[in-house]
């Protein structure tokens, strides 16, 4: 891996799904809690969505006695990330620690990046007309901090670190490792699973896909940033036009109003 580069492991050995980096994900980021109802699964919300980055999903592993797997779901942050390749307006940023990020002032929604995803994360807000998901908490590690959901996990299935220093040790151990070596699409990504628990089932259990790529949508920089930045001008274009005649139509209604004065 390259120099600098960060990872978050997630061992699902220790986790009790307490939703502790749920919560503290809404709270670092200020982002609003949703109404929900009850969920048969237990997951909650049940999905993601725009104002809600990262869920903890459950999932009833059958047998005797019954076991239940936990899994935080969220944006893995892959280092080839297709959504930065499919961005049309260069609004998604692949940093050198590995965080990958959505410019909220250059987004333009178009949501290129959803169609990309191979992990169904990125999620649109109809009423800002942008696309949001998980950031990496990317302020806090820039500011020599833990990303906040592993700040707050109590049982330590959550560590931030080193990415060849961390997955090296968990490889050495023993663990089963989830992406590190991914697939030619998506890279390796900066979100890990490791478990000796559930070896062999890792990617079962925990609904991980062992070759993640969207084969219908094959993006080329070359191409969509060009539609991109010519949908951008079109739309400035059209801005312009409407304030030029609103800008002739008050003019015209102001010397129709002082020469109605005049008589």
């Amino acid at each position: 891996m390259a120099a600098g580069e960060k990872v978050i492991t997630v061992n699902v050995d220790k986790c009790i799904g307490c939703r502790a980096c749920q919560v503290a994900c809404h709270v670092w980021n200020n982002t609003p809690a949703i109404y929900t109802g009850f969920s048969p699964n237990f997951t909650n919300p049940e999905d993601l969505t725009p104002h809600t980055w990262m869920i903890m999903e459950y999932k009833e592993i059958p047998g005797d006695p019954v076991a239940w797997a936990f899994k935080k779901r969220q944006c893995m942050h892959c280092s080839n990330a297709p959504c930065a390749h499919a961005c049309p307006v260069g609004a998604i940023e692949v940093h050198p620690n590995g965080a990958v990020v959505i410019n909220d002032e250059k987004c333009i929604g178009c949501r290129y990046c959803i169609e990309a995803c191979p992990y169904d994360v990125p999620r649109f807000d109809p009423i800002k007309n942008k696309v949001y998901k998980c950031t990496f908490c990317i302020d806090r590690i820039q500011n020599g901090l833990e990303p906040a959901c592993v700040a707050a996990c109590p049982t330590g299935t959550l560590q931030f670190g080193d990415y060849d220093e961390l997955v090296g040790k968990y490889k050495s151990e023993g663990y089963e490792v989830y992406g590190d070596k991914v697939n030619d699409y998506v890279g390796h990504t900066h979100y890990v699973y490791v478990t000796k628990r559930w070896k062999g089932k890792l990617k079962e259990y925990f609904d991980l896909p062992a070759d993640p790529r969207r084969p219908v949508i094959e993006f080329n920089k070359n191409v969509v940033r060009p539609i991109g930045w010519g949908l951008t001008g079109l739309t400035l274009a059209a801005l312009a036009a409407h304030f030029v005649f609103w800008r002739a139509k008050r003019v015209e209604e102001k010397k129709e109003k002082k020469e109605g004065g005049k008589q």
